[in-house]
């Protein structure tokens, strides 16, 4: 069953009705309004109590103590704080200043007409409504995103649980376990930058700080690198327990990697960064996983604009092996480069390498170990090597003939 609102009420402490709209007309408004007179200011916490006025019009012209009146208003424990104006025939700057610091909303010299007076009434009282909404709605946000990260702190904790209690997880692989984890984290995760999202762009109206949208974009980006790397963790998970489904067959792989390495053209623009694709003009076919190798590709070939500076170049190039196999190069001729000592760290899952000019890594330190596994998935080797200041070269060796997945 529908049930119907209670009018929006405008109290009037004050004045002369006859210079303020009828209340029969204003109730036949959608959605009406109930326009309530007071001749003094007796009486009106009573009113404000049984009634919760939304608007409360004091009248300059009735009313001998106007900011006494609302100081008692404003210092009032009201189930409703109403939204106070004033209005008057000749108002003072004295008296908009001091009814301002007070926390009145707006001191207006009276209109010359009731239609012009009415419009401003109006105004005023949506505008209080739509900021009551918009309220409502952020608080119901709050507590929603406060249930997400509930769930997340539980997951959280189920994980530490199960590491602390090696009998239990000696029953079962790492892999799985991260699997797991990884599932139970991901649905708070997607709620979090679900809400933040609502949250920055104002979905449901504006929030009135602008610091909730500052917030609100800072709880995006921690919430999508969170799963990022819980993503990448699964995806590695997957791999490492050979759940990681191949689709083996007959491809091109000279245009599966140019229509790969094509994605990351305009990654490369936006950085200032020339990207190179050299493959065979006549195809060069063997059978692998295309999929596979759009990923190797674009996990290699994005790791290396991300640490080449700007202006430099970035070259990946397919050529033919004498016994029908191919190799996938991804040059970094200026990048930063890894030290050689360095490297083996940047192969382990969450490995990140630091240097003294680059203090915080980007990525999630899951790209190399994930890519590697694909590449030995389809029976191929990665092999880096690399000169710091100089660059990098990552080198995959793929068969001609990838091995069949273990059904």
């Amino acid at each position: 069953m529908h049930l119907k609102e209670n009018p929006a009420t405008i109290l009037v402490i004050g004045g002369d009705k006859s210079r303020y709209p009828a209340p029969a007309a204003l109730k036949r408004l959608t959605p009406p309004v109930d326009l309530r007179f007071l001749p003094t200011e007796e009486g009106v916490l009573s009113i404000c109590r049984s009634h919760q006025p939304a608007l409360m019009v004091v009248d300059l012209n009735g009313i001998g103590a106007p900011l006494g009146l609302v100081c008692n208003v404003k210092a009032a424990d009201l189930p409703l704080d109403p939204t106070i104006i004033m209005v008057g025939d000749d108002v003072t700057p004295q008296q908009r200043t001091q009814a301002v610091e007070l926390g009145v909303l707006e001191v207006m010299e009276r209109p010359e007409t009731l239609a012009e007076l009415q419009i401003r009434l109006l105004a005023h009282l949506h505008l209080r409504q739509r900021l009551s909404q918009a309220e409502q709605v952020a608080t119901e946000r709050n507590q929603r995103l406060n249930e997400a990260l509930d769930l997340l702190k539980a997951a959280q904790r189920k994980l530490l649980d199960q590491a602390q209690k090696p009998e239990r997880a000696s029953q079962r692989s790492t892999s799985d376990v991260l699997a797991g984890a990884a599932h139970e984290l991901r649905t708070p995760l997607n709620a979090i930058i679900g809400f933040s999202e609502l949250i920055r762009d104002e979905a449901h109206g504006p929030h009135g700080d602008p610091r909730y949208g500052e917030y609100a974009v800072d709880i995006h980006q921690a919430a999508t690198h969170m799963l990022t790397i819980v993503d990448g963790t699964l995806d590695l998970a997957r791999a490492e327990a050979g759940a990681e489904p191949l689709d083996i067959r007959d491809i091109d792989i000279g245009r599966t990697v140019q229509e790969s390495a094509r994605m990351l053209r305009q990654l490369a623009e936006g950085t200032g960064i020339n990207l190179d694709i050299k493959v065979p003009d006549i195809p060069l076919r063997i059978r692998t996983d295309p999929e596979k190798i759009r990923q190797i590709v674009l996990n290699l070939a994005s790791n290396a604009i991300k640490f080449t500076p700007r202006g430099g170049r970035v070259t990946v190039e397919v050529a033919g092996l004498d016994d029908g196999g191919a190799v996938i190069l991804v040059i970094r001729d200026t990048g930063i480069g890894i030290p050689t000592q360095e490297i083996a760290t940047a192969m382990r899952p969450f490995g990140q390498v630091r240097q003294a000019d680059r203090p915080h890594p980007k990525g999630t330190g899951l790209g190399l170990p994930l890519t590697r596994r694909f590449v030995e998935m389809l029976g191929g080797e990665l092999d880096i090597s690399s000169v710091p200041g100089k660059g990098t070269v990552v080198s995959v060796r793929l068969p001609s003939d990838a091995p069949d997945p273990v059904g």
